[in-house]
């Protein structure tokens, strides 16, 4: 039977927690928790049944400190964009954290289920019908590309490829949601749905075709 430890549980999750902001989640083992804490790695088991349990604690932390970053970007206005800023904020603040939630490879998953298992799907949606005036379909095409590009953003961020300041990032947002929204809003593209070939070349501006197709029209 271990011995009984000299900590608590939720110091223990504590300081796996800061094992995991420091080196990634590969560092909660029972050695280094046992070293962080001062006693024998053996009686990180009284608390927990295996490593797995306390990477799924960690993992259940991580979460409730990420939910924190896109709250205080919700009050924001728009609230999308508010949360694709505190989104980034969060991989650039906590890299190892965010890789935690949101770098993990998935088998099976696609696009969709991930942006829907990020959590705050259907309030992000509901915000952007209301500040947009945009039906449901026109809020999730907007919000699946609009996540995706902060996705970007963040992970280069997070990995060190890139840095940018939060002013920066809600310039680029901005501009990017402006676009879409725009987009939405005109004669659809026939060439948006088109492969580009190997050895051509599309003719004219996007604007001179669009001027093209409403006089056709």
């Amino acid at each position: 039977m271990p011995p009984k430890p000299k900590y608590t549980k939720e110091e223990l999750i504590e300081v796996a927690l800061e094992l995991t902001r420091e080196s990634g989640i590969d560092a909660v083992v029972a050695r280094n928790l046992g070293n962080k804490l001062g006693v024998a790695p053996s009686t990180v088991f009284t608390h927990f049944e295996s490593i797995e349990e306390i990477r799924q604690a960690v993992l259940e932390a991580a979460r409730g400190i990420y939910n924190g970053y896109v709250e205080e970007g919700l009050r924001m206005t728009p609230p999308m964009k508010g949360f694709g800023v505190h989104y980034v904020r969060f991989a650039m603040e906590e890299h190892n954290l965010f890789s935690l939630l949101f770098m993990q490879k998935r088998e099976g998953f696609k696009m969709v289920d991930f942006i829907v298992n990020e959590g705050h799907y259907e309030r992000i949606i509901q915000a952007a019908q209301a500040d947009f005036s945009l039906e449901r379909e026109q809020a999730e095409r907007l919000y699946h590309n609009m996540f995706t590009y902060a996705h970007g953003i963040a992970a280069m961020s997070a990995t060190g490829v890139c840095s940018f300041s939060l002013e920066e990032i809600a310039q680029m947002l901005g501009m990017t949601c402006r676009s879409m929204l725009i987009g939405m809003k005109m004669p659809r593209d026939d060439r948006e749905s088109t492969m580009p070939q190997l050895g051509r070349s599309m003719q004219g501006t996007v604007e001179s075709y669009m001027m093209t197709k409403e006089k056709e029209e």
